[in-house]
């Protein structure tokens, strides 16, 4: 049983490798367009791995059910509202880079510092900018 816990692990493992492979930008790739969907594929891909969804919930994956954090759901048309100055996309691309700079009402958590470079910003900020 355990070896084939384990052989499942590592299946799992290896799918995820894959599709990160697959969603990683290609040389000459034109359209921006097709830039920003693929962002926000490896934004989603991102969002799953990077332990997202044990403190936020969001339609694309309905298993998520903790909620320490807020529904990012629709965050696109929220977020443009909650800073003055800031438009949706600001607003995201601060909350991830410094995750203590606002306070959503109603959830004391404090979301932590993931240490996310510009891409992973980019492709994460891409994902919750298109998901509805």
């Amino acid at each position: 049983m355990l070896r084939s816990i384990a052989e499942l692990a590592a299946y799992g493992t290896f799918a995820v490798l894959l599709t990160a492979a697959n969603l990683a930008p290609q040389p000459g790739s034109a359209a921006s367009s097709a830039t920003t969907v693929a962002n926000g594929s490896r934004g989603a891909l991102l969002f799953a791995t990077m332990g997202c969804t044990g403190c936020h919930t969001h339609s694309s994956f309905p298993n998520a059910h903790m909620q320490v954090g807020p529904d990012l759901t629709s965050v696109a048309e929220r977020a443009g509202t909650r800073v003055s100055g800031l438009d949706a996309r600001a607003y995201i691309r601060q909350s991830l880079r410094e995750p203590g700079a606002y306070r959503v009402s109603g959830y004391s958590a404090l979301m932590p510092d993931l240490r996310l470079t510009d891409e992973q910003i980019d492709s994460l900020t891409a994902f919750l900018l298109s998901a509805r």
